[in-house]
């Protein structure tokens, strides 16, 4: 079954819809979630079970940056997000990919549930709609790119590749949310406020 980009895309549009805005870039661990989703570092977690990380790392090499444990608790469902020792940007992409297989409901880690939680954390991250109205304000002499890297605090690669997918016909729910953030996207034909 080929990946449905289109499911990923609407819902983490429908994510970051049922937040409050305040102001890119997006925090994955500041979000509020629609199930019960805790972070932690590995070697927190670890410390905290008594489990060695050669013990966590032998259950596969999908742990390389991070992972998601279902606890079943009391009738109810605590999904635990473990990472590595990453950096901001690379940690942030790493849990928006995490929130991403619970959300879209994937139960394993084939190609086609990695390339979905990809773009769910992709949209999280840097929407299409955020990402099109920001090139919109921009002088004629600004870099695109460096621009939407710098307000989404992604890598400039990141920023250079959704640009290259920016076209297409807004939906209904890239409307709403370009209302919703629109205000709080900087304006980069001002300068900064000192």
């Amino acid at each position: 079954m080929p990946a449905n980009f289109q499911r990923a895309r609407e819902a983490a549009i429908q994510l970051l819809l049922e937040q409050n805005p305040a102001a890119v870039p997006v925090q994955v661990q500041k979000l509020q979630f629609p199930v019960c989703v805790l972070f932690d570092s590995m070697e927190g977690f670890c410390r905290v079970t008594n489990a060695t990380m050669a013990q966590l790392r032998g259950a596969g090499d999908y742990l390389r940056d991070g992972c998601t444990l279902i606890v079943n608790r009391k009738g109810g469902r605590i999904y635990l997000v473990l990472y590595t020792n990453l950096s901001g940007r690379r940690l942030n992409f790493t849990l928006a990919h995490e929130v991403g297989h619970i959300l879209l409901g994937h139960i394993q880690d084939g190609e086609r549930e990695e390339r979905e939680a990809n773009a769910f954390a992709a949209e999280l991250l840097m929407p299409r709609i955020l990402a099109r109205e920001l090139t919109r304000r921009l002088p004629e002499e600004a870099e695109p790119a460096r621009e939407l890297a710098q307000t989404f605090s992604t890598s400039l690669s990141v920023a250079r590749l959704r640009l290259q997918h920016l076209a297409g016909h807004p939906t209904l729910l890239e409307q709403r949310l370009l209302k919703r953030y629109g205000p709080i996207l900087p304006d980069p034909s001002r300068p900064p406020m000192l």
